[in-house]
């Protein structure tokens, strides 16, 4: 007779999740053999506030192939932790669907809001050091995702103080890379009632209108 094996599905998919972090791991490991020290580099961009203009110093240390894998390694990461929190509150296809289209549509967001501001307001000079913030932000917070994901695949009683931490480092983030922007528009002189518009109207007020929406659709 044939013989029919038994697998549990929620070990199954862990496993799958393991690969895409080891995926990730894997462009970690390449970024460090093109620039050995990408890591501390990473750190050390994340928490640099300066003046716009000197950015480019720090800049030619790292290789764009370097920069490129690890913002390849946020992507990858910061997806893996929106679906292991909407895994919780969704099934499997649904979660994936949506950890997708918000991970995405975040990015989207955050790539196009500051040029259309900065556009707008005739200071087209700053994109490149502002999409260079996006870039120190995104390359660290990718490296502590990964870590949160891996604690939470392998360490399951910790699952929900670790979708916490994925949330958390969210808004802190989130806040870093507002605060980092904002200093560096207002070493360029840019006004400062500009600022508080563009807070308002591309970056608060999206924020609250999806938190409002998903809490009211699914609370």
């Amino acid at each position: 007779m044939p013989r029919f094996e038994l697998v549990e599905r929620a070990s199954q998919m862990n496993s799958y999740l393991l690969f895409i972090s080891l995926l990730s791991l894997t462009f970690i490991a390449y970024a460090r053999m093109s620039t050995p020290d990408a890591l501390s580099l990473s750190w050390k961009r994340f928490w640099k506030l300066s003046r716009v203009e000197s950015f480019g110093f720090d800049d030619e240390k790292i290789r764009p192939e370097t920069q490129s894998l690890l913002l390849g390694n946020f992507i990858i990461s910061f997806t893996l932790s929106a679906y292991l929190i909407l895994n919780s509150y969704f099934d499997r296809s649904e979660a994936l669907l949506l950890a997708l289209v918000f991970v995405f549509g975040f990015l989207l967001f955050q790539l196009l809001n500051f040029r259309l501001a900065l556009l707008l307001t005739d200071n087209w000079k700053l994109v490149s050091g502002i999409a260079e913030i996006n870039k120190q932000v995104w390359s660290f917070i990718g490296l502590v995702y990964l870590g949160l994901s891996f604690l939470y695949l392998i360490y399951g009683q910790a699952q929900v103080a670790l979708q916490y931490s994925f949330v958390i480092l969210f808004f802190v983030a989130y806040a870093w890379r507002l605060l980092k922007a904002g200093r560096a528009c207002l070493q360029a002189n840019l006004e400062w009632y500009y600022l508080i518009l563009y807070l308002c109207t591309l970056e608060i007020l999206p924020i609250l209108f999806v938190w409002r929406w998903f809490s009211g659709e699914y609370n």
